[in-house]
């Protein structure tokens, strides 16, 4: 029950940084070499939450598209995933 609050929140949360970042799944798959199909199924939630390496990936592909995205919104990505990107 667990991972499909996740796959929700992730789903959310990237839909809303794509937005904020005003780009495409078609400009972050180009950038990340993740596949545009895998993205899209991410995107509206039918996929399962993506691995750690996955959301590294789309990170940097945010972050690197767009000066809007910072690290609060990278950190929420990953929340969102049950993961965090801080260092202790």
């Amino acid at each position: 029950m667990r991972e499909a609050l996740y796959n929700k929140d992730f789903s959310i949360v990237f839909n809303q940084l794509l937005g904020k970042a005003s780009i495409s799944c078609y400009r972050i798959g180009e950038f990340s070499n993740i596949d545009q199909g895998y993205l899209s199924r991410l995107r509206n939630g039918t996929k399962s939450n993506p691995g750690p390496e996955t959301v590294m990936k789309i990170s940097l592909a945010l972050a690197h598209c767009s000066g809007k995205i910072t690290i609060s919104d990278i950190e929420r990505l990953f929340n969102s995933v049950g993961r965090s990107v801080r260092i202790n």
